[in-house]
């Protein structure tokens, strides 16, 4: 015994690793978070998957196209997994052969469930015919199912059951402490298992975009650190997480202890600079930080087409315009970035190649002629928008959908003070002015008219500067229920008077 127990522990060791060499691209969870120290490309074949990865399901919830997953809560894949001939991923789907055909496949089954006893044990069933030398088990045992959440997404199920018999699920593991729930055992009970919860409460917050979830995933992961200043990784994404929450000296905060313990990471310096931006601080502190990110990373073009926004909102076009052109040469498909271009084009009074940078827009997302309809020249003096203006479309030859007369519209206020005007609003309710990112601006309350006024001010009192955003206007309806939101696209060309 002394001696088979390490054998024993030895296979069962190789082949936990053959499997995970198949689980790191066929086990499909909501959330995966890279293990500090780890990267996209670091992960090896004969490495436990569990190292590279924290893996975290939507809790209560087994997912149907996580193939190894499936497999893993066989019966078949159960009884063998000690043996000398375990059934595993390769076992029909050696990479180094062929596909297996079904009698091939069959071989598999009959290793264990040999015809004759089958006939004798179904000999008063039904299902007997099904059985016969020559019938093919994976139809059956592994049917093809249509997942309703996948258009068109018909696969193999690798959960090995007899229909009927077995329920159409297992019953999933149940978990008390929050809404995913690890998919390794590491993460249930490791040292850093609380790190990797909230990490991953984040990242699924911000997939669903569920407020709530974000603030309780970035608390858990606050108290879960504690003093630590060694994890880049978690302290970047609390920062993040802070920052979406509108909670700016807590993500100043985390960002900056990000950066201190790596500070070769591109994606740490953009959202620093962010940061920097919506908190006020010195253009050169922002500046800074794009520039370094680039530096680190000149090919990231939509961290450089985020700096040339910032150049534009600091009245920097000469350079804005060039920061826009050159991402746009390393990474054409830049939508959003067109439309600014053209933005910055306009308010330098180019306006042929302001239309051509406008056309290439809407061409990539034809959803941007609407904010050609709705674009709208401001005149501003400092922070002071002294007058606003539609300019109509520059692009006449662009159809765009009627949005019918009782959608939500907006159009230049009439009255004594500049802004704009929204109609058919909802009430009560909320018209949330957003970057094409979604970062919320400004979100201006609808109380008991249908109309609402806005001064073109954003959070902190400074104007709207050019470019595309998006109008969320949410609502109730009679019953007090929510009903779904209306999108609003709307350009601004932004002249300042000196």
């Amino acid at each position: 015994m002394k001696v088979r127990f390490p054998l024993l522990l030895a296979v069962l060791l190789l082949f936990e690793r053959r499997l995970a060499a198949c689980e790191q691209c066929h086990v499909h969870t909501a959330v995966a978070v890279l293990r500090s120290g780890k990267d996209n490309f670091s992960y090896m074949p004969s490495q436990p998957l569990r190292d590279q990865w924290a893996l975290f399901k939507v809790a209560g919830s087994i997912d149907v196209v996580s193939h190894a997953d499936r497999l893993r809560q066989s019966k078949c894949f159960l009884a063998t997994r000690a043996t000398s001939k375990p059934l595993e991923c390769a076992t029909c789907h050696n990479p180094h052969l062929p596909p297996v055909n079904a009698s091939a496949r069959n071989q598999t089954c009959e290793s264990c469930h040999q015809s004759a006893p089958l006939e004798k044990q179904l000999a008063s069933s039904p299902s007997l015919k099904d059985h016969k030398c020559g019938s093919d088990c994976v139809s059956c045992h592994m049917p093809k199912i249509q997942e309703r959440t996948v258009p068109h997404g018909t696969f193999t199920e690798h959960w090995i059951r007899v229909p009927g018999r077995d329920s159409a699920r297992l019953i999933a593991r149940s978990n008390d402490s929050g809404p995913i729930e690890p998919f390794f055992q590491r993460d249930r009970t490791g040292p850093d298992a609380a790190v990797y919860q909230g990490m991953g409460e984040i990242v699924y917050a911000s997939l669903a975009n569920n407020a709530r979830v974000l603030g309780d995933g970035a608390a858990a992961l606050h108290i879960a650190l504690g003093s630590d200043s060694t994890r880049a990784d978690a302290h970047f994404l609390l920062g993040v997480a802070y920052q979406q929450l509108g909670s700016t000296d807590e993500s100043i905060r985390a960002l900056e202890r990000a950066a201190r313990v790596d500070s070769n990471r591109p994606e740490t310096l953009r959202a620093l600079a962010r940061v920097y931006e919506r908190a006020g601080r010195p253009v050169s502190d922002v500046e800074h930080q794009y520039e370094r990110a680039l530096s680190l990373q000149p090919a990231l073009a939509w961290i450089r087409a985020e700096y040339a926004d910032y150049q534009q909102a600091e009245g920097k076009s000469d350079a804005a315009i060039a920061s826009y052109r050159r991402a746009l040469a390393e990474q054409p498909g830049l939508s959003t970035a067109w439309f600014n271009l053209g933005t910055a084009l306009a308010e330098e009074g180019k306006l042929k190649e302001s239309s051509d940078a406008f056309q290439k827009a809407v061409q990539l997302d034809p959803s941007f002629a609407q904010a050609l309809t709705s674009l709208l020249e401001i005149h501003t003096s400092g922070d002071v928008v002294t007058n606003v203006k539609a300019l109509g479309s520059p692009l006449t030859a662009v159809p765009v959908r009627d949005r019918g007369p009782r959608a939500v519209q907006l159009g230049v206020a009439s009255g004594a003070a500049p802004g704009v005007q929204f109609l058919n609003l909802p009430s009560p309710g909320v018209v949330q002015i957003l970057r094409m990112d979604g970062t919320l601006l400004r979100e201006l309350p609808v109380k008991n008219n249908s109309t609402l006024v806005w001064d073109l001010r954003l959070d902190g009192e400074k104007a709207i500067v050019g470019g595309i955003y998006r109008a969320r206007v949410q609502g109730r309806d009679a019953s007090g229920r929510t009903v779904s939101p209306q999108l609003l696209y709307f350009g601004i060309v932004r002249q300042r008077v000196k």
